[in-house]
């Protein structure tokens, strides 16, 4: 399914099922917003990157947040900023297994300092997502080729209540989450 049309199959099913997590998922992402990104990594955001931005500029306040992955809340442009500037800034005081890349974008935040990565570096690894975190230690990240798999695959998770990254989804009072399965 090509990648818009995830967004919008997701789109559907949160209007259907989920109803105040869809509410509550705030605005695309401003041309202004999309330009900070793009200056902040130094080079043109993937093209599904940028068209999820212009989906919407993250989750939102919302209690639970909006997921890309289960439990990994969607950031918005400001926190995909802030969060890569602070990770740099960390590398520079101590050393790590996996050493956050310049051109790494977080799409969204998980638990314990760990992040869902989008790869914008000039590299094999380019446009891949990947599962980095500080408590990484010798194993390699989780990885997926592309942004569109990986939403792919939460929304079959979504639309059926299949098992996905040892979660399942719950809907609660109309809002989407993830419990463990």
């Amino acid at each position: 399914m090509p990648f818009s049309a995830t967004l919008s199959a997701i789109d559907g099913w949160l209007a259907e099922h989920a109803p105040l997590t869809l509410r509550d998922l705030p605005p695309p992402a401003t041309t202004a917003d999309l330009a900070k990104v793009r200056a902040h990594l130094g080079v043109d955001l993937i093209k599904d990157v940028e068209e999820l931005l212009r989906w919407h500029n993250g989750a939102g306040r919302a209690t639970p947040p909006f997921c890309l992955a289960p439990r990994f809340a969607f950031l918005g442009t400001a926190d995909m900023i802030a969060v890569s500037r602070r990770r740099i800034a960390e590398d520079e005081e101590r050393p790590m297994w996996h050493p956050w890349h310049r051109q790494w974008l977080p799409v969204a935040t998980g638990r314990r300092g760990a992040y869902l990565v989008a790869d914008h570096s000039n590299s094999d690894t380019h446009g891949h997502l990947a599962i980095v975190s500080t408590e990484d230690g010798r194993d390699d990240p989780k990885t997926w080729p592309d942004l569109g798999m990986l939403l792919s695959r939460t929304y079959e998770a979504m639309r059926y209540g299949s098992r996905f990254m040892k979660s399942r989804r719950t809907v609660l009072d109309g809002r989407l989450d993830w419990e463990d399965a």
